[in-house]
């Protein structure tokens, strides 16, 4: 590596060179014949060996790391620490394919495989690749756009390294992303977002005993905006938590008017995000919204979506606990969805199973019965009830009468429909 360096930006602790140290660089570069490439790199999950060796030894790490990297490059290019885990790479190339498959791999290799047994195999890093065009944007520019290109890496968060080259295409999800998260907020100032609700028979009376609430957003002329686009969004930047917190109110109240004018009720569950299942506050949160209306806690069921709650045993158990100490009652949505543990039916107690649509959707053959069956009876064994979702079908119907189901949700009975449509429903079959 070039080490042509001014004093004045050496970085004290990472013994690197800082972004301005960079800056010039990269504006050196960009009157430079040859090509060249900015990339943003950051340590994935480098809290991780903060945790594990303190600041001093996270510090020894990234230094480590730092100094691999520069001994990797070659003349004419250039490293610097950006912030916390994070560093800024000046590339050469020739050709953009033979980089990428040649040269980024090698990269990835050799960090991967550093000779210090706190990191063997155990470093994984992800890269924004922005490539120069001599007379295109400043360093601050391109910065942000290698940033954008890392951040949309599909295997950003898993643990392994990941690296994407910039082009036109990121800064268009991006900006699309960045407006709908804009939309989303104002369609929550708006009370744009809704409760829908969706009932859940008891297959031996065909009696509405229950329905989820589900967020639909209905836009100011009238159409409904996928949860497919918003609901990422939402989860993404934990607004929504805050939705979640809304909708609960809209229908503790309506309960509380329907429970005043002596109208039939049924409970009704709320799925619990990922932001809301590792934020200490929320069971005071929805409690303290429950409290202001007259209505029975056991009316209240909130899911926890199996593909976050599996990942921490020991937490799970907590917060089911601290839901049904505050009078709630609990349920693991989308049981078998991918991410199923039986550790998890023989740990926590749950109230409720809930069977994902994926049990249901296939052909209802011997095998798929076997399944079906055992599951049912092994969740009722430990004192659960079950309810199958998404079943569409009377063929279903009838055999998860048959196998003791408690309850069933699905298009087969009802779909989703606004709180008017539930209230008058439910007056109706209650006559």
């Amino acid at each position: 590596m070039n080490s042509q360096i001014e004093v004045d930006f050496i970085n004290p602790v990472i013994c690197g060179y800082n972004r301005e140290w960079m800056k010039i660089k990269y504006e050196e570069a960009r009157k430079k014949p040859e090509n060249y490439l900015l990339a943003t790199m950051n340590i994935k999950n480098f809290r991780y060996f903060n945790c594990l060796y303190g600041h001093k030894g996270g510090d020894e790490i990234l230094k480590i790391i730092y100094h691999t990297i520069a001994d990797f490059l070659i003349e004419g290019e250039s490293i610097s620490h950006d912030f916390s885990d994070n560093f800024l790479i000046l590339f050469t190339y020739t050709d953009i394919n033979d980089f990428l498959y040649d040269r980024m791999r090698k990269l990835i290799d050799v960090c991967y495989r550093i000779d210090d047994s706190r990191i063997y195999r155990n470093n994984f890093e992800s890269y924004g690749i922005y490539p120069l065009n001599h007379h295109d944007c400043d360093f601050d520019e391109a910065y942000h756009l290698a940033n954008i290109a890392r951040k949309q890496s599909e295997t950003l968060t898993n643990r392994s390294h990941c690296y994407e080259l910039y082009d036109d295409t990121y800064s268009e999800k991006y900006m699309r992303q960045r407006d709908l998260e804009y939309k989303t907020a104002q369609a929550f100032l708006n009370y744009e977002f809704v409760p829908y609700l969706q009932p859940k028979i008891d297959p031996h009376t065909n009696k509405i005993i229950g329905a989820e609430s589900l967020i639909r957003w209905i836009n100011a002329d009238g159409n409904f905006i996928s949860v497919s686009d918003f609901l990422p969004i939402l989860i993404e930047n934990t607004y929504i938590y805050v939705v979640d917190l809304d909708i609960f109110d809209v229908v503790c109240k309506m309960l509380d008017e329907r429970i005043r004018q002596n109208k039939p009720v049924v409970p009704i569950s709320f799925n619990i995000s990922e932001p809301e299942f590792y934020d200490d506050n929320f069971i005071n949160d929805y409690l303290n919204v429950a409290k202001k209306y007259s209505i029975p806690l056991n009316l209240i069921e909130f899911e926890l979506m199996e593909s976050i709650s599996l990942d921490d045993t020991t937490r799970l158990k907590k917060i089911i606990k601290e839901i049904k100490d505050a009078g709630f009652s609990c349920s693991l949505d989308d049981f078998g969805n991918g991410f199923s543990s039986f550790n998890v039916l023989l740990n926590a107690a749950f109230d409720t199973i809930k069977m994902d649509r994926e049990f249901f959707v296939r052909n209802l053959n011997e095998e798929n019965k076997v399944i079906i069956k055992t599951m049912i009876d092994l969740i009722k064994s430990l004192h659960m009830k079950v309810v199958a979702e998404g079943v569409e079908t009377k063929e279903y119907v009838d055999f998860l009468l048959q196998c003791g189901c408690d309850a069933i949700q699905g298009f087969y009975y009802y779909k989703p429909m606004s709180m008017t449509d539930f209230n008058i429903l439910l007056d109706n079959v209650s006559e």
